[in-house]
């Protein structure tokens, strides 16, 4: 979405400047893209099988909830559950279902803003030369992704992100183009 700001020649505020002060101050606009994404489900596997010899038992967690973690560092390195979350799983015994299921367990969540701001200097009727500065991730936000590998309740980097993210640091371009 494209919005041009109501300033210089024509518009709600400085349609009376002469031509220079519209040319320098009018001519102005912004759009932007905003994402916001809810975390994809995931499932917390136990490591071993209690029902069956084909699939991965899920882990049980006592007191857990479907938004139980959240991204956090910890000793230098992004974790999905913190220790004493980490704590609260356990393999079910044999023969037993997980308490919790499949897919209970909501990831990270993404959220990106890209901006472009412009200004559009008029020569004439049909020539204008425009500028633009343009950035992605303008909150330079980490998004990070689920640590898939490491939602197996055995394994020694149980529930560590590893450094997956989703989204790029910020990046600002600059551009200019000439319309004739």
């Amino acid at each position: 979405m494209l919005y041009e700001l109501p300033i210089g020649k024509g518009r709600r505020w400085g349609s009376g400047w002469d031509g220079v002060t519209d040319f320098l101050l009018g001519g102005f606009n912004i759009s932007g893209v905003m994402r916001r994404y809810s975390g994809r489900p995931f499932t917390v596997f136990a490591g071993s099988n209690t029902l069956s010899q084909v699939v991965l038992t899920p882990a049980s967690c006592n007191d857990c909830s479907p938004d139980f973690g959240g991204t956090t560092l910890e000793n230098g390195q992004n974790v999905f559950f913190t220790a004493e979350q980490r704590a609260k799983f356990f393999v079910p015994a044999a023969g037993e279902a997980s308490n919790v299921g499949r897919n209970f367990f909501t990831g990270p969540s993404l959220f990106n803003l890209d901006m472009t701001v412009g200004k559009r200097f008029r020569f004439d009727e049909t020539r204008n030369l425009e500028f633009r500065v343009e950035a992605q991730n303008v909150t330079n936000t980490p998004s990070f992704a689920v640590p898939d590998a490491n939602l197996v309740l055995t394994t020694g980097s149980f529930g560590q992100i590893l450094g997956n993210t989703t989204s790029t640091s910020r990046k600002v371009q600059f551009a200019a183009k000439f319309n004739f």
